[in-house]
């Protein structure tokens, strides 16, 4: 077993395993095959025996038809034509169980069967014929008393019946040898169902340990050796598997090539040596070679730096006067209003002087005290209009101041409101300004910026509403506390609304759904870069037909209890 190949005790393995099963499967088959011939066996014998119980049973049936006919002076030889027609069925009967028996056992001796049964056909006739002629011998309409018909009968028994009775005991001695055979075939069938297996088991388990045994010390050796070489040892120290297998050629294999690797990791590191050796002279003068080049790569990368910062500042520069021009330029688009709104009390601040002037210069007294309560209203109203003056110039200087990036506590509300005082001559003829930023905390911002956002979006606004129906139409500013240490403000409107396509674009720069010479295209975005830089976010819904609404949410100052009311 241990000089044989792993192949050779593969296949006696599973020759041995084919082997039993054939044996099992040929001794199943033959005991089915024998338990199911004895099986027919017995049924032909019992049929046999039955046909003959039947025949013997058919004497007084037929007595009793003939001593019936008899006694109404009938005719009794269809009686006894009937008889012999239950007799022959019963004999063809016998002769097909015959039939049977022989293709069950060809050795058995039908021929002799078949002259029995000849014999006691012919008896059988010869009572019948006997038994009608001794009927027919008495005269008719004479009864026939049980007498004559047991002496009938006791000549049946006599001459057929014991012929029948003897058939019938052979039958059944057969039928008694057929079980005691079934039997032991059961007995046998049983041993060798329990026996065959068992060896089998016996034989298969001490095969499979011949073979697993000596295969598993040889794996264990193999693996020995491929740890030993992974572990990066080469020293050959002799076969671990000595078989003639292919594991012990696998382990002669392992150890040439432990040897082989063992004079290469020697030449390797004598090769090693003197490349080391060689190169280590101009790894120096690449090492200073390196150190040049790192050196001269530092500088140019700190001179990029320094450009890049001096761009970066430069871009800075250019982008708060972007934020500033757009101020401007929405400046210019509102000095015809602010004009508007200054001449008006300009007009009769100056009307009311000219008037107290007038006056004065005719005045020869004292004033009585109707005049003198006259020229206090001229110049309360001077006062009031002047003091309208002052809050239109301090909103201007306030959107047109340069932009200082510091940022602090800034109200809302007042941010909103002079932001709607400086757009209310793009607004009054289209929609009415609805505001609701009350009871908020001030956001940290810048007030200039954060007015210049919320000065777009109110004229963005007024610019999506036709004009001529401001009762109809409305622009709401709401501010509300949308999460802890955040603010959100609302601005909504009922215009035209975005269509979707456009939604994305809203915020790029350039990008404008008005016609051409009436929008730059960047009033949003410039919204969107300062509220980005104030370290809040805005977005857009907007629906065609229903209005736009922009939401912008803000950080909330820290310390709120002295919030800027605006810039000055």
């Amino acid at each position: 077993m241990a000089s044989m190949t792993i192949r050779a005790k593969v296949l006696l393995f599973a020759v041995m395993s084919i082997a039993w099963v054939s044996l099992m499967g040929v001794h199943l088959y033959m005991g089915a095959r024998g338990g199911r011939r004895i099986r027919e066996q017995l049924s032909s014998t019992q049929e046999q025996l039955d046909t003959y119980g039947r025949l013997h049973a058919l004497a007084w049936p037929y007595l009793n038809e003939l001593t019936q006919m008899q006694q109404m002076e009938g005719s009794t030889r269809r009686v006894r034509l009937a008889m012999l027609e239950r007799v022959e069925a019963e004999f063809e009967r016998l002769e097909r169980s015959l039939q049977s028996e022989a293709q069950l056992l060809p050795g058995r001796t039908e021929a002799v069967e078949r002259d029995e049964h000849g014999e006691l056909r012919e008896g059988l006739r010869n009572w019948a014929e006997w038994a009608e002629v001794h009927v027919n011998t008495l005269p008719p309409g004479t009864p026939i008393g049980s007498t004559v018909e047991w002496v009938l009968y006791t000549e049946f028994e006599q001459t057929v019946g014991m012929r029948l009775v003897e058939a019938q005991q052979a039958e059944q001695a057969e039928m008694e040898v057929l079980r005691r055979q079934w039997d032991e075939t059961a007995r046998l069938g049983q041993r060798l169902a329990l026996l065959i297996p068992a060896l089998a088991v016996v034989l298969l388990v001490l095969l499979t340990f011949a073979i697993l045994v000596p295969l598993r010390h040889s794996l264990r050796g193999l693996l020995g050796v491929a740890e030993r070489i992974g572990r990066g040892d080469f020293d050959p120290r002799g076969a671990p598997v000595t078989g003639h297998d292919e594991l012990g050629t696998l382990g002669r294999a392992f150890d040439r090539m432990a040897g082989e690797l063992r004079e290469l990791l020697v030449e390797k590191q004598r090769l090693v040596r003197a490349e080391a050796e060689a190169s280590e002279r101009e790894a120096r003068r690449y090492h200073a070679l390196l150190e040049d080049t790192v050196r001269a790569r530092t500088t140019e990368l700190a001179e990029a730096n320094t450009r890049l910062r001096d761009s970066l500042q430069e871009l800075q520069r250019t982008q708060e006067q972007l934020l500033f021009a757009d101020r401007l330029a929405a400046v210019g688009r509102l000095a015809a209003g602010v004009g508007h709104e200054i001449n008006n009390p300009l007009a009769y601040i100056l009307g009311n002087l000219r008037f107290v002037h007038r006056e004065l210069g005719c005045l020869a007294g004292a004033p009585g005290e109707e005049d003198r309560q006259e020229w206090l209203a001229a110049l309360a109203e001077a006062t009031e209009g002047a003091e309208r003056v002052r809050v239109i110039v301090q909103d201007l200087k306030m959107l047109s101041r340069p932009d200082d990036v510091a940022l602090s506590p800034v109200n809302v509300a007042a941010v909103v409101q002079s932001a709607a005082k400086m757009a209310l001559h793009e607004v009054r003829d289209r929609a009415r300004v609805v505001q609701e930023c009350d009871g908020v905390p001030a956001v940290q911002a810048n007030a200039a910026r954060l007015g210049q956002v919320f000065l777009n979006l109110l004229i963005n606004a007024a610019h999506a509403i036709e004009p001529g129906r401001a009762q109809e139409n409305e622009i709401r500013v709401r501010a509300r506390v949308s999460a802890p240490g955040h603010v959100t403000v609302e601005v909504r409107d009922t215009g035209s609304g975005i269509p979707a396509e456009h939604l994305k674009r809203v915020f790029e720069p350039f990008f404008t759904t008005k016609p051409v010479g009436v929008g730059t295209g960047l009033g949003l975005s410039v919204c969107h870069r300062i509220i980005t830089s104030l370290g809040g976010e805005i977005r857009v819904e907007s629906e065609p037909g229903r209005g736009t609404s922009f939401f912008i949410t803000l950080p909330a100052a820290e310390d709120t209890g002295a919030p800027e009311r605006s810039a000055a």
